[in-house]
């Protein structure tokens, strides 16, 4: 009677130990990555869609990189910097997160940096403060977005190049804008910036500020405030005589696709620069387009773009280290290593893990009934400016 039992329980053994020896047969943990964008409070209409765009790349993966399933630990940081550390803490420390793809909002970023750092988790972000990957040069911390000095350079350079001579700048009263100011001045010379304003976050009435602009004295005004100030503004730069009179140039974000559905009319004919251009005939933004445009019955903008291309950067990164999440290093090592073709083209990571991508110059237009941003100029290959700003 013993014979046939240790038979079986030897059999039993083999099987099981075969079984975890063999690739995909022994189940790998989930990869789990802690997902925080601002889903509450006044930055929503950034947080929410960028969330989406980040679940959809995950979700074009069937949630699996490597062979091992991929866990979305999502939270809400409110755009504020003490709830925002509380949840990175609460992912590193009580969801034990192998990575952070996290954050949107510089005050946020900020308060992260030198925990994420001090924890040695690796962060991909889409915060445009430059001193995330300037003065900290932290191994950890990648930022897809453009620096404020990047995408200030930009817009201040494509104007002056249509011939701009004397210019106006007005932007939030935050890091990122006066940033911006700082790149528009190295390009014009302080002295050709009639006035910088600098009205907090948040204005409802941006009359005083407006009533200070003088047509007569400059070429064209360059804004830095986004979401709901970007749309108050265009209103209010109407309402006030200024559309017609002087040239109004947005820089960043200001006119994104997702904020075009509740645009004002008096968007129509703006001018800006970015990262992301809705209308770009390629494959891969088609694709892009479709798929969010499937998902969430809404128009992918550059909020989307970057959320979605960070999690592609995260993604392929796991595969080039065939889902051994726990070895950091090597993940680091990867990330600094990938060309990426998306929706706008190639993008990498620079020396400081900083973005590097196209960037367009964008005009309002009204075409199948709704304003959208049509393609006016690629500008390749757009790199941080350490040398103008060390």
């Amino acid at each position: 009677m013993r014979r046939p039992r240790l038979l079986i329980s030897a059999g039993l053994t083999f099987l099981l130990l075969w079984g975890s020896a063999q690739p995909g047969l022994a189940q790998a943990p989930p990869i789990k990555i802690g997902v925080m964008f601002p889903l509450t409070g006044p930055l929503t209409s950034q947080g929410l869609p960028e969330r989406d765009a980040v679940k959809q790349a995950f979700d074009e993966e069937n949630y699996q990189v490597a062979g091992r399933k991929i866990e979305l630990i999502i939270e809400d940081s409110q755009g504020k910097p003490d709830i925002g550390l509380t949840k990175a803490r609460k992912m590193v420390e009580s969801d034990r997160v192998h990575l952070l793809l996290a954050e949107l909002v510089s005050v946020v970023g900020n308060a992260m940096a030198s925990y994420v750092t001090a924890e040695r988790i690796p962060w991909v972000n889409t915060v445009a403060l430059a001193a995330l990957t300037r003065s900290l040069k932290s191994p950890y911390i990648f930022r897809f977005v453009p620096s404020s000095y990047q995408f200030g350079l930009t817009a201040g350079q494509w104007t002056k190049k249509q011939g701009w001579k004397k210019v106006y700048f007005i932007g939030w009263d935050a890091p990122p804008s006066r940033e911006a100011a700082e790149a528009v001045k190295k390009v014009f010379g302080e002295e050709n910036v009639v006035e910088a304003l600098f009205p907090p976050v948040g204005t409802a009435d941006y009359g005083p500020y407006l009533a200070k602009i003088d047509p007569k004295k400059a070429d064209g005004i360059l804004a830095a405030m986004w979401g709901a100030d970007a749309l108050r503004i265009t209103r209010q730069y109407s309402e006030y005589g200024l559309k017609g009179r002087l040239p109004f140039f947005g820089i960043a974000s200001f006119t994104s696709e997702e904020l075009l559905a509740v645009m004002p009319p008096e968007a129509e004919g703006l001018l800006s620069a970015y990262t992301y251009c809705g209308t770009l005939d390629t494959p891969e933004n088609r694709r892009f387009v479709e798929g969010y445009r499937a998902r969430y019955n809404a128009w992918p903008g550059s909020y989307q773009y970057m959320g979605y291309m960070s999690a592609k950067f995260v993604i392929q990164a796991l595969k080039d280290i065939q889902g051994r999440a726990e070895d950091r290093e090597a993940f680091i090592a990867a990330l600094r290593k990938i060309q990426l073709r998306g929706p706008m083209g190639m993008a990498s990571f620079d020396e400081r893990q900083g973005m590097v991508g196209d960037f367009y110059v964008l005009k309002v237009v009204r075409k199948d009934g709704r304003l959208q941003n049509e393609c006016i100029e690629r500008i390749p290959q757009v790199k941080d400016p350490y040398d103008l700003f060390p």
